[in-house]
């Protein structure tokens, strides 16, 4: 009988038993890439998207084609730093569609 193989079991055989990262943590990884690895001893890795969704429902829904291993600190500076990016999109662009509000030199529509 063959042994179940889980999501995360074939996330590490099919890239590897490190993690991920190459920066998106905001942390500079020496070799350009985290070092912690998946040995079984204290935290393991987990699989999650290449590259973080700021919504947990996407990163859920991500193919396994994306997933790759991470350590779970870079795991969340990275999921963090991309919820702050999207955050700060999102307030950007309701900046933006809000200036015509206040626009007081232009004529008002008919």
């Amino acid at each position: 009988m063959t042994k179940p193989v889980n999501v995360l079991t074939a996330v590490l055989e099919a890239h590897g038993k490190t993690c991920a990262c190459r920066g998106s943590c905001g942390t500079e990884h020496s070799g350009l890439r985290c070092d912690a690895t998946h040995s079984g001893k204290g935290k393991p890795l987990l699989a999650a998207p290449q590259y973080p969704n700021a919504s947990d429902t996407q990163n859920a829904a991500a193919p396994f084609e994306d997933l790759r291993p991470w350590c779970w600190k870079c795991w969340r500076d990275a999921l963090n730093r991309e919820r702050e990016r999207a955050a700060d999109m999102r307030r950007r662009e309701l900046e933006e569609g809000q200036v015509s509000l206040f626009d007081v030199d232009r004529e008002p529509a008919a």
